[in-house]
Order: structure tokens, then C-alpha cells, then sequence
């Protein structure tokens, strides 16, 4: 028995390797419901620890989709054995050398699969994206985006730094369905984003420069007085702006629009569910390359 499965599927069963296809394909809900059927495989690809909360993540799709999940952590052994518990199979300390082999007999061939990477060596992800249709990145970006980049014609790419913004990036494109606001934004001449994690923000600022064709718009990051992800988004002049302010309960986000000619009113939006599993069902929705991504990675990698 791996110890380190056994902490990742704790109330599975370890099932030699030869076997595991079959049992995945025999599953049972146990409590007479019937089974949905699948949507896509998922590979996790982590440290110990981190595959547990994906584990738990996957789990908690619930009514939103059923995957096959296989999670993997890499080390030295050529024949380590699974560990299965319902549509998760765990294959803990995995030589590199074996993980395309493991992948390729154990994901769904029929439906799409989605590579998930919480960390390892950034060279695995290029033998990876050749098996999968899209590879959702959770790490360190000076580590891995350089490589994802030069991958986007092989398989469509994300991070969940993107994920994480698409309620932000979605509010402040609705400001441009108000004329006032179309007329205005020519002048404005900063974003400045203020939170916790600076590579999101400059993600930000690269998408929204790129998607108004004015990719030298200066841009300004402050770190955030709360903690939070991303606190507020200022895109202006002195004298207008468009802001987008988290509230402070943290689920809500408070926009407003100042611009000539325009009454501003504030609103309060919803953030929507951000946790993990809520995250990766978004990406689980997504079939085509992210091209407004790939574009702001560039951007990122450029000024890097």
C-alpha cells in the first residue's frame, strides 16, 4: 500500500494497476441513484498535499459533472501501486518517465481531457498537452507560463488566476455597453489595480490594454489592506473612472462608472462561487483556445 495515495484517497481501496481500468468502468454510485455519465477525464498533477484538496475538489462537482479523475504525483517509482475510490483513481510517487503511459490507459479516450497542474517539473507539461484537449495551470508563473506559451497550438491553455478573474473581467466590459462610457475611455490613462496577488493584476491590466488595442496604458499594482485576491480595479483619468471595488462582505463586487455626460449609479454583483471545484467546473464548460489568455500571457511574458 503507498501511504501517500492512501492520504489522498483515504476511503479508497488499492487495486493493482492491470485492474484499474475495469473497476473504473464497473463503478457504482452504491446508493441505488442512478450514474450520470461522464464529461471529460481529469489529471491532476501535484505534490501530495495539493492532490488531496484536488481530490476533494473533484468531489464536490456534485450535480455539476461527473469525471474521471486521476491524480498523480510524481517521484521514483516505476510501479507504484493505484489507489481507487468511485471515478478517482490516485498513483502516488510516479517516475516521470511513466505518467504519459499511466495517463494514456486510464483517461477517457472519447471525451475531452483537461490536465490540471498544481506543480512539478514545467518539462512534463509538454508531453502532457499533447494528450490533453485543454491544461488549466496552478503555480508559479515565471516557471511555467514561458513553456505553456510556446504550447497554445497544441492544446487550449488557462490558469486559474484567469479563472478567477472572468467576474471582474466581465464587469468591466459591460461599462463599455454605455455610449458615455465608449466616448470617454480614450482618454483614461491608468489601471490600477489593488489586491494580493500582483501576476493576476497584471493579467488584468494586459487584457484590458490588449482588448482596446492600447497595450502602453501604464499600469499601477498596490498591494491590498485585506488580503483579498483582488480588492478593487481603477480605470481612468483624473477625472473619470470606471471602478470595480470587492465589498466588504467579500462575496460582492461594488462597480461604478463616473463620466461625463453620464449619471453614475453604483451596483453590487455578485461574485459567484469561487471555490476550487466551482473554478474548475468553469473550465470543464470551455472546449475552444482562450486566445484573450494567450494574448495577455504574452504581454505578461514580454515585460517580464
Amino acid at each position: 500500500m503507498s501511504a501517500a495515495a492512501a492520504r489522498v484517497l483515504p476511503d479508497g481501496i488499492d487495486v493493482p494497476f492491470a485492474d484499474v481500468a475495469a473497476a473504473l468502468t464497473h463503478r457504482t454510485q452504491g446508493d441505488g441513484a442512478p450514474l450520470r455519465a461522464w464529461w471529460a477525464t481529469v489529471v491532476v498533477i501535484g505534490q501530495d498535499d495539493r492532490l488531496q484538496e484536488a481530490a476533494a475538489a473533484l468531489r464536490a462537482l456534485g450535480g455539476h459533472a461527473t469525471v474521471r479523475g486521476i491524480l498523480i504525483s510524481v517521484g521514483t517509482e516505476t510501479r507504484p501501486v493505484p489507489r481507487l475510490a468511485g471515478d478517482l483513481v490516485a498513483v502516488a510517487g510516479l517516475d516521470p518517465a511513466f505518467v504519459n503511459n499511466v495517463v494514456a490507459a486510464l483517461r477517457l479516450s472519447s471525451l475531452p481531457t483537461l490536465v490540471w497542474w498544481r506543480g512539478g517539473e514545467p518539462d512534463m507539461l509538454r508531453a502532457l498537452a499533447r494528450l490533453a484537449d485543454r491544461v488549466v495551470i496552478e503555480g508559479d508563473p515565471p516557471a511555467v507560463w514561458p513553456l505553456a506559451a510556446r504550447l497554445f497550438e497544441e492544446a487550449g491553455f488557462s490558469d486559474l488566476r484567469w479563472t478567477r478573474l472572468t467576474r471582474w473581467r466581465t464587469l468591466m466590459a459591460s461599462f463599455f455597453d454605455i455610449p458615455e462610457v465608449r466616448q470617454a475611455a480614450p482618454s483614461f490613462a491608468r489601471i490600477r489595480v489593488a489586491g494580493a496577488d500582483g501576476v493576476a493584476a497584471e493579467l488584468f491590466a494586459h487584457w484590458l490594454a490588449g482588448s482596446l488595442g492600447r497595450p502602453d496604458i501604464p499600469f499601477e499594482f498596490v498591494a491590498g489592506a485585506r488580503g483579498a485576491f483582488i480588492e478593487e480595479i481603477r480605470f481612468g483619468d483624473h477625472d473619470q473612472a470606471l471602478t470595480l471595488r470587492l465589498a466588504a462582505s467579500g462575496s460582492c463586487v461594488l462597480t461604478s462608472a463616473v463620466v461625463r455626460g453620464h449619471r453614475g449609479a453604483t451596483r453590487t454583483v455578485s461574485l459567484g462561487d469561487r471555490s476550487l471545484a466551482a473554478l474548475v467546473t468553469e473550465e470543464l464548460r470551455v472546449r475552444s483556445r482562450d486566445r484573450a489568455f494567450e494574448a495577455a500571457v504574452h504581454a505578461y511574458l514580454g515585460r517580464a
